[in-house]
């Protein structure tokens, strides 16, 4: 353990000893502060419910503090639920963290959590501190250290969960190339046997001990195959009292942990292998962990399985289906110990079925199947006296849970003014038991529900109308009983949308041999925002219970919050007089990125930087990929006007997103250039090969006493290719394009690169091989060089 902490501190002094980039630092803005803090109080007042606490406060916030290029990001979480609850836990409630940034290097401090593996630390809270190291080269670090739990005495209640001080440190490798990933990881937790003053055996509390280690990889596996997988070998020591031994077990971390008589070896492996082409995705995973397989950074952990998936998706009929199967199989019981085994079958189908721009239907469906095979104990079977039970003992058991559901989203209505939509819902769920092939009364249940829902939103008048019905049939064993009710919602925005406010009511009546019972809901809402920084809201439910076999109940859960979002910056202190400037003079701003550079106003910029897609001709390309871009657009010139600072920032930023596009330009030109010399290249070659393959036939003709007729035929025809192929690569040649005339094209060259662009981008951005996407422009130049050539 002395290795990792000492790993773990190499590090930490990585980290602080990294050259600062001080031209980075001194062009960067010197002070900013933002964040965003909420407080909310719960009331809750019940005539029957009295356990729960009336109030309940919840005070949640994050505050971002920039130092130059330094970030600070600072969050909290504190509330009283955690004092009310009159019992003890090994952990906090109340949380505050932060997490300090500088380019690549971020760190994690106070009360947090990581995630390395799911084998290894996944989740799990400590306090403490961790570093994130993502440099753009091909090594990424992640580390921890921290206490996972806190000593917790056991006393007089029963709720009390008792844990020893356990102290926890990881570290996570992962080297990163283009074609595969490598990872190595490494978690070591103990707990401090000191911590406690009386060890509470008596409920299953020992001071445990565990290292575990664990190898990840992916691979690229030709142009359509990838291989991911994960192995981990864990090492866990249930009780570090317990006296030392040697390792027995053969395990590939025995040799670096304390062995005890109480420690215990698992593994774990999973593996997935994916085949890619065009839309279709196909899968086929497998993943074992060992009966018993523990680690100490994860909260709950499933082991004793074995899963077998297979998973594929694709799309059909111009995208408008889109299917996704799965199907898996898992057993448990790996070393036959258990007195029965069991296997299931899981499989599931989702559907998503676009048939026009108003109407989409999507469903999906699953099953999950369960085999348990009774292993009855031999002597118990020698000793049993009773000949008429063996049939049942024979048996075994299986279960089938069945899942479907259907959803139909329909558009009546697209008006500004009064915008409709109708959906429909139906789901069933379908559970029996079967033994001996048999599903007896009682054994088997079905849950069918049904929903109609209605939304006009009249967005003219800020209004908006929900009404829905809903429906449950459902049957358990041999009972029944039905479920209804209606739902009605009304929202209103006032005062230019600031102030919202909705109020729903549902009403629902269960009918059941036994029972009757009836419930009214009723929802409202208030919230109002001030100045675009302040959120007030005001949530209430009252809920009416009246049931003939129940005490009526009265329940009231009113919910105050209280939101603000601010950015504050240092603000400049200059005492020195400044002669002021004429207006058109002091509103300009100077912008440049890369080789753009733009000095004047705000509203003469804006053209400018909005032709720039066409100037470099990508519109289209940006037009097909609507989102952000789109949105900066508009932001521009709704700041044009207004605040200058606020224009600038926009303007960079919209710059920076086009950044990728710009990359592009200059990869597509290389590539249509490139893709024409080997045109060239290759036309040249076929008039060799021609040229070759006449002189030969030529010569076997020219030795030949006797002429072949099939030789000489051969000649005309190999003649005539040359003499036209002759003609076409001195064609080509005369063509004589350059790089310039790919990037200021004209004519038909201007309309092949924006015909082809978008495909080729798409392939760009997939990082498909640069061989691929230059043959793909090949084929394009060809076609239009032969079209030219016909006219």
């Amino acid at each position: 353990m002395q290795k990792l902490a000492y790993i773990l501190l190499l590090i930490s002094s990585i980290a602080h000893t990294q050259s600062l980039d001080y031209d980075a630092i001194t062009g960067a803005k010197p002070f900013k502060l933002s964040g965003q803090l909420s407080a909310s109080g719960v009331y809750y007042n019940s005539n029957l419910n009295q356990s729960r606490e009336p109030y309940t406060y919840f005070l949640q916030g994050v505050l971002n503090v920039n130092i130059y290029s330094f970030s600070i990001p600072i969050s909290y979480s504190f509330s009283n639920q955690g004092e009310n609850l009159g019992y003890q836990l090994p952990f906090n409630f109340n949380r505050l963290s932060l997490h300090p940034k500088y380019k690549w290097i971020t760190g994690h401090i106070g009360n947090v959590n990581m995630t390395f593996s799911p084998y290894t630390l996944n989740g799990h809270q400590f306090t403490g501190a961790g570093i994130d190291l993502t440099p753009s080269g091909t090594l990424k670090i992640s580390a921890m250290s921290g206490r996972l739990l806190k000593a917790t005495e056991d006393d007089e209640d029963t709720r009390t969960v008792p844990a020893f001080n356990r102290m926890g440190y990881g570290i996570k490798t992962q080297f990163q190339k283009n074609e595969y990933t490598l990872g190595l990881t490494g978690f070591y937790a103990k707990d401090d046997i000191n911590s406690l003053s009386v060890i509470p055996e008596e409920k299953g509390v020992l001071p445990k001990e565990n290292l575990v280690i664990s190898i990840e990889g992916k691979a690229k596996l030709g142009k359509h195959f990838d291989l991911q997988a994960e192995y981990a070998n864990t090492a866990i020591t249930k009780d570090t009292r317990a006296e030392k031994i040697d390792a027995s077990a053969f395990s590939p971390i025995a040799l670096f942990f304390n062995n005890r008589a109480s420690t215990e070896y698992y593994s774990a492996l999973k593996t997935r292998l994916g085949y890619v082409l065009g839309k279709v995705n196909l899968g086929i995973g497998y993943e074992r962990i060992d009966p018993g397989y523990e680690t100490l950074g994860a909260y709950f952990f499933n082991n004793d399985f074995e899963n077998i998936t297979i998973d594929a998706t694709n799309t059909f009929f111009n995208n408008k289906l889109a299917l996704a199967l799965n199907i898996g199989y898992q057993r448990d019981d790996l070393d036959n110990l258990k007195a029965n085994n069991t296997n299931r079958t899981v499989g599931s189908l989702n559907a998503t079925l676009s048939l026009s721009k108003r109407l989409n239907i999507t469903g999906s469906y699953s099953n999950f199947s369960t085999f348990t095979n009774i292993k009855p104990n031999q002597f118990d079977e020698i000793n049993d006296s009773d000949i008429f039970d063996e049939q049942i003992e024979d048996l075994d058991y299986r279960q089938l849970s069945q899942t479907a559901t259907v959803t139909v989203n329909y558009l009546l209505s697209t008006k500004k003014t009064a915008r409709q939509n109708l959906v429909t819902n139906y789901s069933l769920n379908d559970v029996f038991n079967e033994q001996g092939g048999i599903v007896r009364l009682g054994d088997a249940s079905t849950f069918h529900n049904m929903n109609i829902g209605h939304t006009i939103n009249f967005s003219e008048r800020n209004l908006t109308i929900n009404t829905s019905v809903n429906g449950t049939y459902n049957t358990i064993g041999r009972e029944e009983s039905t479920t209804w009710g209606p739902t009605i919602g009304i929202g209103k925005r006032y005062l230019k949308k600031t102030l919202n406010t909705r109020f729903s009511a549902s009403y629902n009546n269960t009918t059941s041999k036994a029972s009757n019972v009836s419930i009214i809901n009723l929802r409202g809402t208030v919230s109002y925002i001030l100045k675009e920084k302040h959120n007030f809201s005001l949530n209430a439910i009252q809920l009416f219970r009246q049931s003939n076999t129940t005490s009526n109940l009265s329940e009231l859960t009113a919910t105050f919050a209280y939101n603000y979002a601010f950015g504050l910056k240092k603000p400049k202190l200059n005492f020195k007089k400044r002669t002021k400037k004429p207006k058109e003079e002091n509103d300009t701003i100077r912008i440049q990125y890369r080789k753009y550079k733009y000095e004047n106003v705000p509203k003469a910029i804006t053209p400018k930087l909005l032709i720039l897609p066409e100037n470099e001709g990508f519109a289209h390309l940006v037009k097909d990929n609507k989102g952000k871009l789109t949105e900066l657009a508009d932001q521009l010139i709704e700041t044009q006007e207004k605040d200058k600072k606020v224009y600038k920032e926009i303007a960079l930023n919209y710059l920076k997103a086009l950044n990728e596009y710009f990359d592009f330009a200059t990869f597509y030109n290389e590539k249509i250039y490139e893709a024409y010399l080997k045109l060239i290249q290759e036309a040249r070659e076929i008039d060799r090969q021609i040229r070759d393959e006449y002189t030969i036939v030529s010569g076997k003709i020219n030795s030949a006493e006797e002429k072949n007729i099939e030789d000489l035929e051969r000649q005309k025809i190999l003649e005539k290719r040359y003499e036209s192929h002759n003609k076409l690569l001195q064609s080509l040649l005369k063509w004589n394009l350059k790089l310039e005339d790919v990037e200021n094209p004209k004519g038909e060259m201007k309309n092949l690169k924006k015909q082809s662009a978008s495909k080729v981008f798409s392939m760009y951005q997939n990082q498909k091989p640069n061989k691929h996407i230059v043959k793909f422009i090949e084929i394009r130049l060809a076609d239009l060089f032969h079209q030219l050539l016909k006219e």
